[in-house]
């Protein structure tokens, strides 16, 4: 099994336009997710301004609206939501977890890394263990809201048009089911 998660997928599983899609759709709506959650668990002190707000008056010089920040936010979240979409279409172990090792990933890199590179955010040592907390378990729910999303939209929808398109081929797995158990319902089954 674990061979076998270390593998490429052949062309023939691969379906870039549905990858693209579910991961722009599922990157969507894991920004409701996240907003939800930053309300439940706020993820920064009172009084710090957002990331996406210093990233934005880093280059105009000047305080942006929470619109603004709410925008980036959305687009930040469909450009990686279409990014896991293309990574498991080519690499099964970016599903591992459906999609919470990549939530976790995107928290590493983006808030342990880049962010306090930037000077987007305090250093990660000096941020308080309640807003690490809240942002490594926030965008692990997010990289879950996104993977179960994508398989979804792959099973349902993407998988029944390219078998009926093509009355010779067989059920195509997803692309975690490469590497897990072989998938042995018929476009008929998937669709009900």
């Amino acid at each position: 099994m674990f061979k076998r998660l270390f593998t490429i997928n052949p062309p023939a599983m691969r379906h870039r336009g549905a990858a693209i899609l579910a991961g722009a759709l599922g990157g969507l709506f894991s920004t409701w997710f996240k907003f939800g959650w930053d309300v439940f668990w706020p993820p920064r002190t009172a009084g710090r301004i957002p990331e996406p707000e210093v990233l934005v008056s880093m280059f105009t010089h000047h305080p942006t609206s929470l619109n603004t920040s709410h925008l980036i936010s959305f687009a930040f979240c469909i450009v990686f939501g279409m990014a896991y979409g293309i990574l498991v279409e080519y690499l099964p172990i970016v599903s591992l977890g459906t999609g919470l090792a990549f939530g976790f990933a995107i928290w590493a890199g983006a808030h342990e890394v880049i962010m306090p590179w930037l000077g987007l955010t305090p250093p990660t040592w000096d941020l308080p263990a309640n807003e690490q907390f809240a942002e490594m378990f926030g965008h692990a729910f997010w990289g879950l809201i996104i993977g179960v999303f994508y398989e979804n939209f792959r099973r349902r929808w993407a998988r029944p048009i390219m078998a009926a398109s093509d009355s010779s081929a067989k059920p195509l797995p997803s692309a975690a089911e490469n590497w897990a158990t072989p998938l042995t319902a018929t476009p008929e089954s998937v669709r009900s």
